[in-house]
């Protein structure tokens, strides 16, 4: 029987978990259109960038009613490819009135410890913190890459998503090196790029967590669509 993902066990899933990302009013619209069952069988979590959807919470609670499928919430700001405003506590304010929604939240590392109001509202809720980690010129040293990790658990958070580009397969390797490491955190590590789609494959199979793919169109270099992404990790 396939594990069931639930707010309570997402994080400590022992299988790689595909992420659907809802960027856009379409990935919305097919996305509710769905059944419980086929919204199971498109994605394990569903990932709603309120940075990008720019809808209201009452219109998003009326759209997401009775929904049963985890849902990962983000408001990224700019400098890390998003559509949300710099300042934390209006991409908080975004985050925050729909909580209750939430199986998982993301704020980025380096905003972090200006959303320690956010992380600890989140945790009275019950809900985990991922903080997440862009590059989007190359893949930074395992210092680097590894100092982020510590800074992360320093900061209160569940759990760190990575997402570098690849310009040659020793940055691969050297993901991969992270991915397969034993960290006090959970990670989710992909790459970007022309190495990008192969990367989510080789990364969940090392250990990467929550693995990113699209509903609807691309909003990253190197993402497949996460229906064939899931098929593709329930055969790692």
């Amino acid at each position: 029987m396939a594990q069931l993902v639930s707010s309570k066990n997402l994080l400590f899933s022992s299988r790689p978990l595909a992420v659907g990302v809802i960027a856009d009013s379409a990935a919305l619209e097919h996305f509710t259109s769905l059944d419980a069952a086929a919204r199971s069988a498109l994605c394990d979590v569903a990932e709603l960038r309120l940075d990008q959807l720019q809808l209201p919470v009452v219109d998003l609670r009326a759209r997401l009613a009775g929904n049963e499928t985890p849902l990962l919430l983000t408001s990224r700001h700019p400098a890390e490819g998003g559509q949300g405003p710099e300042d934390p506590v209006a991409r908080a304010a975004m985050i925050e009135p729909l909580l209750d929604l939430a199986t998982l939240i993301d704020l980025e590392l380096q905003s972090a410890m200006q959303m320690q109001s956010t992380i600890a509202k989140a945790r009275a809720a019950g809900v985990p913190v991922l903080g997440s980690f862009h590059d989007f010129q190359a893949t930074p040293s395992d210092d680097v890459l590894l100092g982020a990790v510590n800074f992360a658990q320093q900061a209160g958070l569940e759990a760190v998503k990575f997402a570098t580009y690849l310009n040659t397969q020793d940055d691969l390797i050297r993901l991969m090196r992270l991915a397969g490491g034993t960290h006090r955190l959970r990670l989710s590590v992909m790459g970007m790029g022309p190495w990008g789609r192969v990367s989510r494959l080789v990364l969940a199979k090392s250990g990467s967590l929550l693995n990113y793919g699209f509903i609807g169109a691309s909003n990253a270099p190197g993402q497949w669509p996460v229906a064939r992404l899931k098929e593709l990790l329930s055969e790692l």
